[in-house]
């Protein structure tokens, strides 16, 4: 059931109408039904792993607190079983068809054949979300929670459980403790969001996503440098706007319920660094990755040699950190490409700006600001491209990218898309300059009234058939 669909709004209308009407203790039983069968409609098998996670962690968080001698022990066994089971479908999905296409050449018969290993609903984040969790209480930041249906209703709860945002235990238990009050404000905003994120999804993304010819994956030798960079920024606009999107439909749905989730994007295309991009892209992984990975390794590469300034202290934090993040993304020699990028990028500026410790400065001159932004764009759209296309396809459109033999652009298609680049673009620097996500509800009310008025009808003539344009980021 794609969020983005009448069917996904018509649930959320029943779920919120027997929800408002329950007190708060069967609240938490009803969100926990609600999630399961949420999960259910996708693939009921994906509501065994979910449970099978959540007394796992459970368990485990209690051997963590009540233990002194092998706390250490239950916390790598805990996080070890975690990874192994995100591993094991990773490894399932990436290995399967290559084993049953050998076992295919030898002629042989084998239980795998025709057989496809759908990764779990949600798994990637509510694994992350496990982990954090144990951790957490094993540093003595958090109690672990002592009512089991608290805690599966923080590991399941439906609007984050798709595509994040990765909510910590430690922040996230206490909003399901806190009296949920859903005022005119809360309304107005949670409104809100839902409809810029139907809009940037509908709209804006799956346009672009629909309008991008197939040969520019498969053969971009076809086309000029100049097609393939705009081919490359239609793209890069498309994905942004289909996980924001995202993220604002089940902010909004989240605030109806009267449980808040964190933001998971910060107009990031206009970031004026590296470092600065990460703390405005998909936020809440960035924070996870900083919180569990960066810091623990670095500080462990300061015990062994104390000067920050040093090779390994300065490379292998942001480069294995990235690293992990592309491989979180996939099992694939394309993402740990697309995750070394961006760790080289990192290492780089952080070099950079030791060297030149001005250099990086975000109170840089208007016209330096501009142009970092510029820069960091670029550089980001390039490693869209690994991301995108695997290897060597990958090569063979940077390969093509590179060739400025011509600058001609033979499809117009690519022009009459322009709009949706600027609507994204407007969008985002009307909250980029009042920092203000919610800069819309304080214009004037005849304007949001229209505004609202035709979001309604975009929203219902394109969820009419149900669009079934799925969300980038639920793959992962």
């Amino acid at each position: 059931m794609l969020i983005s669909s009448m069917r996904f709004l018509l649930f959320i209308g029943v779920s919120l109408g027997v929800y408002h009407f329950l007190p708060r203790r069967l609240q938490q039983f009803w969100l926990l039904l609600i999630s399961y069968v949420f999960v259910a409609l996708w693939d009921w098998s994906f509501t065994l792993v979910l449970a099978l996670c959540t007394l796992v962690n459970y368990a485990f968080a209690l051997l963590i607190d009540q233990t002194i001698d092998q706390r250490r022990l239950w916390l790598w066994v805990g996080v070890g079983l975690n990874v192994f089971l995100l591993i094991f479908f990773r490894a399932a999905d990436f290995f399967l068809p290559a084993f049953t296409a050998l076992a295919g050449n030898f002629g042989l018969q084998t239980p795998s054949e025709g057989l496809q290993i759908l990764i779990p609903l949600g798994l990637s984040y509510y694994v992350l979300g496990n982990v954090s969790y144990l951790v957490d209480v094993y540093r003595g930041q958090m109690k672990p929670e002592g009512d089991f249906w608290i805690f599966a209703l923080y590991v399941a709860y439906f609007p984050k459980l798709i595509a994040g945002p990765i909510e910590r235990a430690q922040s996230f238990l206490p909003k399901l403790a806190r009296p949920r009050l859903v005022d005119i404000q809360v309304l107005a905003q949670s409104t809100l969001l839902i409809f810029v994120g139907l809009f940037r999804k509908l709209f804006i993304a799956d346009i672009l996503i629909a309008s991008i010819l197939k040969d520019v994956y498969s053969l971009p030798a076809n086309y000029t440098p100049t097609e393939l960079m705009m081919w490359l920024i239609i793209y890069s606009f498309a994905i942004y706007n289909d996980f924001a999107g995202y993220t604002n439909i089940v902010r909004g749905v989240s605030g109806l319920f009267g449980i808040d989730l964190n933001p998971n994007f910060k107009t990031p295309y206009f970031s004026r660094s590296f470092a600065e991009f990460w703390t405005r892209w998909h936020i809440s992984l960035s924070e996870w990755l900083r919180d569990y990975v960066y810091f623990p390794l670095s500080r462990a590469l300061l015990r062994r040699d104390s000067r920050r300034q040093s090779f390994a202290n300065l490379v292998l934090p942001p480069l294995v950190t990235m690293m992990i993040s592309g491989l979180w993304h996939g099992f694939g020699l394309h993402m740990l490409l697309w995750g070394g990028l961006h760790g080289a990028y990192l290492t780089a500026e952080r070099v950079l700006s030791h060297i030149h410790p001005g250099l990086i400065s975000q109170d840089q001159p208007l016209s330096r600001q501009i142009l970092s932004m510029v820069v960091v764009f670029t550089f980001v759209i390039l490693a869209w491209v690994p991301f995108r296309w695997e290897l060597p396809a990958a090569f063979e459109f940077w390969r093509a990218l590179f060739n400025w033999s011509t600058f001609d652009i033979r499809y117009r298609r690519m022009l009459l898309l322009l709009p949706m680049l600027f609507l994204s673009l407007a969008i985002d620097f009307l909250q980029y300059s009042r920092n203000d996500e919610f800069i819309f509800l304080k214009w004037p009310r005849p304007v949001r009234a229209a505004l609202m008025g035709v979001m309604v009808v975009l929203v219902v003539i394109l969820t009419s058939d149900d669009f079934k344009q799925p969300f980038v980021y639920q793959a992962f």
